[in-house]
Order: C-alpha cells, then structure tokens, then sequence
C-alpha cells in the first residue's frame, strides 16, 4: 500500500458503537491492527526478538516481576525456531513442518512430539495441549482483530508516540476480562513493537509485557535451520501435557 495512506488514520477518528452500548471501537484502531495482521499474513519469512515481562503472585511479597528473552525465527508455511533465555529457563523449540523438537539447555534434555503442517496450527495446537506459549503469536492469526472486536469491549486509537526511537500508532482497549494496550510501527509493514496486558478479572491484577525489536522482514533462511540435531549425551524425555504437568 502507498505510504500516503497512512496520513489516511489522521481523519479515522470516528467512534463506532455497537448495540450493546458498551462496546466502543475506534475506526482508526481498527485500520491500523487490520494492517498490522494483513502485514504478518502475506510475509514469508521473519525474525525478531522479544523481551517479556510477567507477574507472578508470591504469598509473602505479592507481585514478582519475572522476566523471558526469546529469539523468533519462522519461515512460512511450516518453520520455525525459538531460543528461549530467562526464569523459566533455557529453552529451544524446533520445528520443520512434520515434529516439534523441544530442548533443554539447563538439563541437556529434548522431548519431540508430531506436529501439524503450518506454523499457526502448531502454536495453536502446542499452547494449548502443552501450555508453551509463543511470542508475538497473537498478532499472526488472522482472526486475531475480529477475535479482540467479538469480546464486547474497547478499542481506541490514542495517537503517535516514540518508543525506542521509533515512531508508533497507540492503541488501547479493555473487555470484561482484561486492558490492553498496543504500540504499532509506523512504517509500511505496521509490525508490533509493544503490547502490555493487565488482567483486571484477577484481584492483584497481574501485567504481561512484551517488546519486539530487530524485526527482520523476508530473510533468505534454509529449511536446514530449522531441523533439530540431537546435542551430545543428550536424553529423551516426555513432553507432557498441561493436565499432567504438577
């Protein structure tokens, strides 16, 4: 799209508002997240970093930060590597569109199960039979825009800011279960740079955050990348599923 019609969401200000009265979706929004989900549908390859911050709740202390550095490498439709660092500890998936290899650095395990043949189903599949979660992944679905429109909540454009030295589109909204914010590139790709969560249906109101940065957009990567080779004195083990996980 022309780099013109970005000075198009400067007059997108209307406020649209449903039958239910409560849900106020700004037109703006709107426009920028659509371009955002259009932008990841139609790549063909991509790499970024992300620094995540969550909260976990401690009996005697309250709220604790915690904090995971993770390196995103995914080739479209069916690879994709992470490289986990951080509290939840050393970590790498690997998967070549047939198995996802999971691998322990700390105890120099792996666990490999099979998977479906496209990255969005895989993350989809994975988070919820084996509570893995995924950065960025929200922003990939194509569905992720009506899915946030379907809660019956808010979405508002707040405007540009610098974040990091770039320039970005503010967004924020709030449903029944959470607020939310989102901070969009303005460039012609309008990729995420940050998102914070706050989950205001649990009393301590716990908060999620994530940065992307070094976004790479359609790099020439080899299927070789993406196939796990086993380390030396490795051991297998079971990947198990969140119901069994203590």
């Amino acid at each position: 799209m022309n780099r013109k019609m970005m000075f198009l969401i400067s007059f997108l200000i209307t406020t649209i508002t449903t039958q239910s009265q409560t849900q106020r979706i700004d037109s703006a929004a709107v426009y920028i997240l659509n371009r955002t989900t259009e932008s990841l549908q139609y790549i063909k390859s991509c790499s970024f970093k992300s620094v995540m911050t969550y909260d976990i709740f401690n009996e005697s202390l309250g709220l604790v930060k915690h904090s995971i550095n993770e390196k995103v490498s995914i080739k479209f439709p069916d690879k994709m590597k992470i490289t986990s660092t951080g509290d939840k500890g050393n970590r790498s998936l690997w998967y070549n569109g047939k198995t996802l290899h999971y691998y322990s650095f700390d105890n120099n395990t792996y666990a490999v199960t099979d998977a479906p043949k496209s990255v969005i189903q895989t993350i989809d599949e994975t988070s919820k039979k084996f509570g893995i979660e995924f950065p960025a992944a929200d922003f990939f679905y194509e569905t992720f825009l009506e899915d946030l429109k379907s809660e019956q909540g808010t979405l508002m454009y707040l405007g540009k800011t610098i974040l990091d030295d770039k320039e970005c589109f503010h967004l924020a909204g709030k449903d029944k279960n959470k607020s939310f914010q989102f901070w969009i590139g303005n460039d012609d790709n309008f990729l995420p740079i940050k998102m914070v969560i706050v989950y205001t249906n649990d009393s301590n109101k716990p908060q999620y955050e994530a940065v992307y940065k070094d976004w790479i957009v359609n790099p020439d990567f080899s299927d070789f990348m993406f196939e796990f080779s086993i380390p030396p004195k490795a051991s297998k083990v079971k990947l198990q599923p969140r119901e069994e996980k203590k």
